[in-house]
């Protein structure tokens, strides 16, 4: 407010604008660092001054505009994984928070200018934790080379030795995971070139480090299942497949693989759904060959009776409308006829006894053939039924037979006291491969000491031999 000749008047904008004019000089704006004066002078129409500074804002002509390249497309929003820990320790990368020590953080509460400028991440190769596994004695390094020599050379006898070394030795956390990479890679290249023998010897390498006890092989199943599921679903595994017995290393790889489910699926969230998922994928591929499918169907049904009643039941049906089509082609390769063989054999081994336990009499042909089509149908009508006669059959002969009280002489090397209490490493049991029972179909094991040939000839009769002598060739 402003007092004139004892009149009070409100102090106006006009009034300050006034004051500006008649005392203080217009802006013209000021210069930057580099010389450029990010103002333009104008001339504006009635007006006091000159010239007026104004933000000099740059005009495009309009042609420019439409002709000219158009801007690269922003990248989409993303999400990607990372490790938080790895066995409880957090890993140097830039998506994990920066690990401060102690001494650290007292410094920077008593001088905070100091942690402004440091770096957020100090990346210094000095300071990232190698990822170099730990460095093996002398005495480690020869056993592991002469172990891995051994397991794939020509000798079988020492086979047998470093097999039944690698099952029993309580020494062997260090080189573990040398032993699981030279399994992994060793499946990768040998699968490359057909080697059968070799991806023979390296799946019962895999079996001897599942049977020690004093391991924990949990940590290097990320190695291990991709190792046995290549040997049990690739396209091919030797270099003739029509020829040689590649069918024993998909059923002992299938037998491995359902015993790791059994043995780290309580420990492991999901495992058995992930392989249950690999499997089904297979299925619902028809471009992948019949090999494949029939590796599938082997893997599935080792896993048990539950996932063969909730799993194979459903697809057998369009598993036999595919064989159909496939028989029905005259051109059809011999590699096909035989694993048609091979398929079938399998569903008449592992199907008639689990639908005989989990569904009741009668059974109804009809019933069958709507459940599992025209192609297995009759067949696994047939197989079910006879399988319950015998069931029948079977209490009425034991007690219609009386056996003598005391057993011949003849006999007395089959007596619990005689016989085996276990198998060595070097030895396998046929029940131990098969457990839902014998078939046409073995899986290949590890041939039994020649000192307890003659004693156990019986259980050496399903078993398979794969010494250099008796190759991969004539495997039973």
């Amino acid at each position: 407010m402003s007092k004139d000749a004892n009149d009070y008047r409100r102090f106006r904008i006009s009034d300050e604008n006034e004051i500006f004019r008649r005392y203080l000089e217009p802006i013209v704006g000021f210069r930057l660092s580099n010389g450029n004066v990010p103002f333009r002078s104008t001339n504006v129409p009635n007006s006091s001054y000159r010239d007026v500074q104004c933000l000099d804002d740059h005009e495009l002509p309009l042609d420019q505009v439409i002709t000219g390249p158009l801007p690269k497309l922003p990248l989409d929003i993303s999400i990607r994984t990372h490790w938080l820990a790895i066995e409880g320790k957090q890993p140097t990368i830039n998506e994990n928070p920066e690990i401060i020590s102690k001494a650290d953080l007292t410094a920077d509460s008593l001088d905070p200018m100091k942690s402004l400028t440091k770096k957020r991440y100090n990346l210094d190769a000095s300071k990232i934790k190698s990822s170099n596994p730990h460095e093996l004695s002398l005495e480690q390094q020869i056993y592991y080379k002469e172990i891995t020599e051994a397991c794939v050379g020509s000798d079988e006898p020492k086979r047998q030795e470093a097999m039944a070394s690698l099952a029993s030795e309580t020494g062997l956390h260090q080189i573990v995971p040398r032993l699981v990479l030279f399994i992994s890679e060793g499946v990768k290249v040998n699968l490359m070139q057909y080697n059968l023998a070799i991806l023979i010897y390296l799946m019962r390498m895999t079996s001897s480090l599942l049977e020690n006890k004093s391991l924990y092989c949990e940590k290097y199943l990320h190695q291990l299942f991709p190792a046995v599921m290549s040997c049990i679903l690739a396209k091919q595994l030797c270099a003739r497949p029509e020829a040689d017995n590649h069918w024993a290393l998909r059923d002992y790889a299938a037998v491995r693989s359902a015993l790791m489910v059994k043995m780290f699926s309580s420990n492991i969230h999901g495992l058995r759904n992930r392989i249950m998922r690999i499997f089904l994928r297979t299925f619902n591929n028809e471009r992948l060959p019949l090999v494949t499918h029939y590796g599938a169907l082997i893997g599935l049904c080792e896993m048990g009776k539950e996932m063969i009643e909730e799993l194979v039941f459903p697809i057998i049906r369009t598993l036999g409308d595919r064989i159909m089509k496939i028989t029905e082609n005259p051109s059809i390769s011999q590699i096909d006829k035989i694993t048609v063989e091979k398929i079938n054999g399998g569903i008449m081994k592992y199907i008639p006894p689990a639908y005989r336990d989990s569904h009741h009499p009668p059974d109804d042909l009809d019933h069958f053939k709507q459940e599992f089509g025209s192609y297995y149908g009759g067949r696994l009508h047939a197989s079910v039924v006879q399988l319950r006669q015998q069931s029948r059959a079977a209490p009425s002969t034991a007690s219609s037979s009386n056996p003598p009280s005391n057993p011949p002489p003849q006999n007395r090397q089959f007596s619990p006291s005689s016989r085996p209490s276990k198998f060595s490493p070097g030895q396998a049991s046929p029940s131990s491969h098969h457990p839902h029972g014998t078939g046409s179909a073995r899986s290949p094991a590890r041939p039994m000491n020649p000192s307890s040939s003659k004693q156990q000839q019986h259980s050496t009769s399903s078993t398979v031999s794969l010494t250099p002598t008796n190759s991969h060739e004539n495997i039973l």
